[in-house]
């Protein structure tokens, strides 16, 4: 049994993970990652059916379709379930928990998670620490107020934790009365609690990253330790197994979170959720494969495991975008990812509303709370409803009032800002945060930015920005010129709003709006310092131009910063003047006398419906070109195009998108050549309803 081999597979996996497992409590990192992951490639090595998986589920995560099927005949009806509207809270501070149940109860909220800083595992519960003992109060705080308000009260856990990495999964093998004993004592702690989140990836030892060393699974199955049992065997056993606890022994309910890192991990919770016999539960799956890039494809886990119905997780708050600092308020997306829950098995949503101490309550990204919970009431609920329904009861302007119109632009417009700001033509490349990156390195970009694992068409993109040239820059300066652009405009349009708001709300939306001038502008300079760094010098690039944009963008750092200082965002939480100082200590100084790009070569592009034509698009270049409109149901691939002349000069051109659905979303660009450059514009959404 212990020949080299396994030896060798065991030595190594104790030291890369040495020192990480015991850290997956409440200081977990943010975004749910585990320092495991480094062994993901090597797992995917070892067997080449789990390679084909990888390979197939990427090329079909567009559609995501049928990745499981139920052993039996199976009709969902969601009238059979009682529909779910949930909160996820983060914040470990039991003032914070008061605060988010209270406010839950007037956004008709009838479930409330308690995770990361409240808890993360069984294990945190268990110890005679006085700081055990104040986590079990704060939850038992939660659960009571939450029961007052007629709520269900669930708690997060990882499977697995408070073991090593050697597990035998053998049926009467000492773990799973270790893992049964733990969560009685658990539930035994929290006597009201309703139920668990039990989940898999980021747990302290994910079961696909466990060694098999005992004689039951040698003798069962062939195969390395390391893949024994198969990984959805695996996530089948433990979820029969402590399911037989948690709800057959101790009657809670179970939700099983299928958060992924690669796309083999998909193909394993499906088929292993999917062959779960007697234990029933509801599949919790994040709108956005992976984490919470706008631009990832829907979850392809969402109605895909068995017999069993989905709940949707998404992010409110803005992790990665903004953390309601910065407002990112946008009921468009939300409608678009719930659009795809109703037809894949959907009964109600789980939204996460703060990330640590950041909440969206209070702040414009409140309307991300009350468009989830229109739309769950109701699947067809206007758009246009909600943000007058928003706009009159956080600024108290009614719809046919004066600046009501402004302060939709001003807030619609903070979606398209913030993904130009914080992602690469699409990808998620920079910081793993909502903030500028402190350095030169794309943090993201070789991971959760590596976007043809999810989809296959994304290559091209993601290949321009890993050997970036000239056109690669300048498409990216475009994209940040768009975010500026929209930033100034909300700034000129607050002054047609500000008249009808309350002095305190005045204040408070003038200083986000500078805020977010002021950060688009920083971002912008950030990616033209970084990609043009990164081009290589050619024919086309010399050295003069690429070091005359990157001092160019230096300078216009120095410049933010001191105006971030000069409008009193000293110490801000995201987006900080001290945040541009540490990059600019990081990075090398240039020589060449500072030369700012040409742009903004297109303008924003507005979107209009008009009776008899349907949906047009309006934009303007500052020289006279052809312009190719692109637009389609998805990225980066349009489907369809027309050709538009422009005069140029800011002149205004309108173009009808033609043969655009009710009820879908669509995404239109725009590219066209400019002194024998091509440039491409970034991505502009349309929702089709209003």
């Amino acid at each position: 049994m212990w020949n080299p081999i396994r030896l060798f597979l065991m030595a190594g996996l104790l030291g890369a993970c040495s020192g990480s497992a015991g850290n997956a409590d409440s200081s977990l990192p943010q975004s749910d990652v585990s320092s495991l992951d480094i062994l993901a490639q090597d797992l995917r090595d070892l067997t080449t059916v789990d390679q084909g998986r990888v390979d197939s589920v990427a090329a079909d995560l567009p559609v995501g379709e049928e990745l499981s099927i139920p052993d039996v005949p199976w009709t969902f009806d969601p009238a059979d379930y009682d529909p779910i509207h949930g909160w996820i809270l983060l914040d470990g501070d039991p003032e914070a928990v008061k605060v988010s149940i209270q406010a839950a109860a007037s956004f008709g909220v009838n479930h409330i998670q308690l995770s990361h800083g409240l808890i993360m595992n069984v294990e945190d519960l268990l110890g005679d620490e006085a700081a055990v003992q104040t986590r079990i109060d704060t939850l038992n705080l939660g659960i009571d107020l939450a029961h007052q308000m007629g709520m269900k009260a669930y708690i997060w856990t990882h499977e697995f934790s408070g073991v090593g990495l050697e597990i035998c999964y053998a049926p009467d093998d000492p773990i799973w009365t270790q893992r049964a004993d733990a969560y009685r004592q658990a539930f035994a702690l929290l006597p009201e609690l309703d139920g668990v989140i039990m989940m898999f990836g980021s747990a302290p030892s994910p079961p696909w990253f466990s060694i098999c060393m005992c004689d039951w699974c040698l003798e069962n199955y062939d195969g390395l330790p390391l893949v024994i049992p198969p990984a959805e065997e695996r996530i089948a056993m433990i979820t029969e197994r402590l399911g037989e606890v948690i709800v057959n022994e101790q009657d809670k309910e179970l939700f099983v979170r299928t958060f992924v890192h690669e796309p083999a991990e998909i193909g394993w919770h499906n088929d292993g959720l999917g062959g779960v016999k007697g234990i029933p539960f509801t599949g919790m799956h994040k709108g956005p494969v992976q984490d919470w890039q706008p631009y990832n494809p829907h979850h392809p886990s969402i109605g895909n495991v068995g017999n069993h119905p989905s709940v949707m997780e998404l992010d409110l708050a803005g992790e990665y975008y903004g953390k309601a600092v910065l407002p990112w308020c946008a009921p468009g997306y939300y409608w678009y990812r719930l659009n795809y829950l109703w037809n894949h098995q959907g009964i109600g949503v789980v939204a996460r509303i703060q990330r640590g101490s950041h909440t969206a309550i209070g702040t414009p990204n409140q309307i991300n709370l009350l468009a989830v919970q229109r739309l769950l009431d109701d699947h067809k609920a206007s758009l246009d409803g909600i943000w007058n329904e928003f706009i009159q009861d956080f600024y108290g302007v009614a719809p046919d009032g004066a600046g009501q119109a402004a302060l939709k632009r001003i807030l619609a417009d903070t979606f398209p800002i913030r993904r130009k700001s914080h992602y690469a033509l699409g990808i998620w490349a920079l910081e793993k945060s909502s903030d500028f990156p402190d350095s030169l390195a794309l943090d993201e970009f070789n991971d959760r930015g590596k976007m043809p694992k999810w989809d296959l068409e994304w290559q091209g993109i993601w290949d321009k920005l890993n050997e970036p040239d000239r056109t690669t820059v300048l498409w990216l300066w475009q994209e940040g010129c768009e975010a500026v652009e929209l930033a100034s405009e909300a700034l000129e349009d607050f002054d047609e709003a500000a008249a009808s708001l309350e002095l305190s709300a005045a204040t408070d939306l003038q200083r986000r709006l500078t805020h977010q001038w002021l950060a688009a502008r920083a971002w912008r300079a950030i990616d033209l310092y970084i990609w043009s760094h990164r081009v290589k010098i050619s024919e086309e690039v010399v050295f003069e131009e690429r070091d005359a944009w990157k001092g160019w963008a230096l300078e216009e750092l120095a410049l933010v910063k001191s105006e971030m200082l000069e409008a009193g965002l000293a110490g801000i939480a995201v987006a900080s003047p001290e945040r541009i100082q540490q990059f600019l200590d990081s990075v090398p100084t240039v020589e060449a006398g500072p030369v700012k790009p040409v742009g903004l070569r297109f303008s924003p592009v507005r979107f209009h419906w008009q009776d008899g034509v349907g949906w047009r698009a309006t934009f303007a270049t500052d020289e006279e070109t052809q312009v190719v409109v692109d637009y389609g149901l998805e990225l980066p691939n349009y489907g369809y195009s027309t050709t538009v002349f422009s005069p140029g000069g800011g002149t205004p051109v309108t173009v009808s998108l033609d043969g655009l659905e009710e009820d879908q979303r669509y995404v239109v660009r725009l590219r066209a050549a400019f002194g024998g450059t091509e440039y491409l514009g970034g991505d502009f959404w349309l929702v089709t309803r209003k």
